[in-house]
């Protein structure tokens, strides 16, 4: 299902329609190109909304390409992190339901 989202880019609102299980992902990537902006802006190296989109693109995809690790801490969601949190938990889950079938059956448990 489809969800409208606005998103602020150089104090310009942007309504854009993305998947609902994406919004935290475009709300993100719309943070990231306007701290890049902000950040080339800030600097006084280019002028014009456009160039200074360009050059955010650029730097954006630079980073991605070459690995910059604080781009791919950025790049991370919150998601991501949710799904994290929910593997630990079912380990976790599962590993209790071992120990206690254990427990209740009297045979050695072999944990890996």
């Amino acid at each position: 299902m489809n969800e409208t989202v606005s998103v602020e880019i150089m104090g310009e609102q942007f309504t854009i329609k993305c998947p609902s299980d994406q919004k935290a992902n475009l709300i993100k990537a719309a943070k990231m190109v306007h701290e890049a902006m902000k950040k080339i802006s800030d600097q006084g190296t280019a002028f014009g909304v456009n160039r200074i989109a360009v050059m955010a693109a650029l730097n954006i995809a630079n980073d991605a390409i070459t690995g910059n690790s604080d781009m791919a801490a950025k790049i991370r969601t919150e998601y991501d992190s949710e799904m994290d949190l929910d593997e630990i938990q079912n380990k976790i889950e599962n590993l209790s339901l071992d120990v206690e079938n254990s427990l209740n059956s009297g045979i050695d448990l072999k944990l890996q």
